[in-house]
């Protein structure tokens, strides 16, 4: 195996830039997910490094040669597609055979090798069916192995799983991740679905409207989003983004919202909220951490119920705060009333603050926890 990077690589298309200088690197052994929505340039960038496209600009490296000019077939990745593109009239064991066929191995080493891959991925009873004759999970293994067998540097994944149903891409999940981790292979998984990115994936790319947003571990992407995109992506449900403007509540910080709310902040949140220069706040806040009371508390701000979602293990609480509908969640046995009243309040030793012109994640820029008369006059 080996590793893959990406140094500035470009793709455009007349004026539409499909994929604008993204730069990361995949190390050896690495399962990285490229995520985002539709449109967002993560098939294309996937493309790009099989070399199906050609890129515009930029260099593709796979351990530490170039492969931008090679072809295809010389590249040494295999890759595992959506909708699996098995020969339906080959068998199992003749479609694992294939690549190695057109490789000209000889019979006994390619026996071999097919027996083995199947092995690893416990299809060696399946070798003389058909794909017809195959589950979807079955089918899935089957490209998984046709890739495996030819021991390539790396393994391209483009959705593989979008076709299977719910219950089958929970198994695969589980049977993709065991491949990885048994094999060290290096994988490079494309999928709308952050869920899958976030179980499977030891770093995430998130990408939107061709440009990498973040790039980092999934614990990193969920607890500190970068901008508001990754914050509203990566999650489910997504982070609540409130947008707020600064102003002062007993001679601290706090953020007033269109519809009469207002959150006093805690002194961190506090300095990042005063580091915004124009004022203007978007909270963020994942639906665990807001804390839900339906009798009055001091400080807590007063919104209503507007349906609540048990689920078994938990109940999703959806609730209107002024203008904004948000989700929190809390134990399986809340139950409220639509339209009754409810307080709300954020931890905010887990609440994220962007600028509302930049979208960007605001930082403790280490200013002072009161707020100065001049600056209270201000924002008065």
């Amino acid at each position: 195996m080996a590793g893959v990077a990406l140094r500035e690589v470009t793709k455009t298309y007349g004026d539409v830039v499909a994929v604008d200088r993204v730069t990361l690197e995949v190390d050896d052994g690495e399962f990285v997910a490229l995520v985002g929505p539709s449109g967002c340039g993560k098939t294309t960038t996937l493309n790009l490094i099989a070399g199906l496209i050609d890129i515009t600009a930029g260099e593709i490296l796979l351990g530490d040669r170039a492969i931008n000019n090679l072809d295809p077939k010389d590249r040494d990745l295999a890759m595992v597609f959506q909708n699996y593109a098995l020969y339906p009239n080959k068998t199992v064991f003749e479609n694992l055979a294939f690549p190695l066929r057109m490789r000209k191995v000889a019979k006994p080493a390619l026996d071999e090798q097919v027996k083995r891959t199947a092995n690893v991925l416990s299809i060696e009873h399946l070798l003389d069916r058909h794909p017809r004759q195959l589950s979807g999970g079955q089918q899935q293994r089957v490209a998984l192995g046709r890739a495996l067998v030819r021991n390539p540097q790396a393994f391209l994944m483009d959705e593989p799983l979008s076709n299977l149903d719910a219950k089958l891409r929970v198994q695969m999940r589980a049977e993709l991740k065991r491949f990885h981790q048994e094999l060290n292979a290096t994988v490079i998984y494309v999928t709308h679905d952050q869920l899958e990115a976030v179980t499977m994936a030891d770093r995430i790319a998130v990408m939107h409207l061709g440009v990498l947003q973040q790039y980092a571990t999934p614990d990193e992407i969920y607890n500190r989003p970068l901008n508001t995109f990754v914050a509203g992506f990566i999650g489910s449900p997504a982070m609540n983004l409130l947008r707020g403007r600064v102003t002062t509540h007993e001679d601290h910080a706090a953020i007033a919202g269109d519809g009469g709310w207002l959150l006093p902040l805690d002194d961190g949140p506090g300095r990042r909220a005063l580091s915004s220069s124009t004022g203007q706040i978007i909270a963020g806040v994942r639906h665990g951490h807001i804390l839900l009371s339906l009798t009055p508390e001091a400080g807590w701000m007063e919104g209503r119920v507007y349906t609540v979602e048990p689920t078994g293990d938990l109940t999703y609480v959806h609730l209107k705060l002024g203008d904004h509908l948000l989700v929190a969640s809390n134990h399986a046995h809340f139950r409220a009333d639509p339209d009754a009243p409810i307080w709300i309040m954020f931890d905010q030793d887990h609440l994220h603050l962007f600028d509302a012109e930049t979208e960007q994640l605001l930082e403790d820029a280490g200013m002072p926890l009161r707020v100065s008369a001049r600056r209270e006059a201000a924002a008065v």
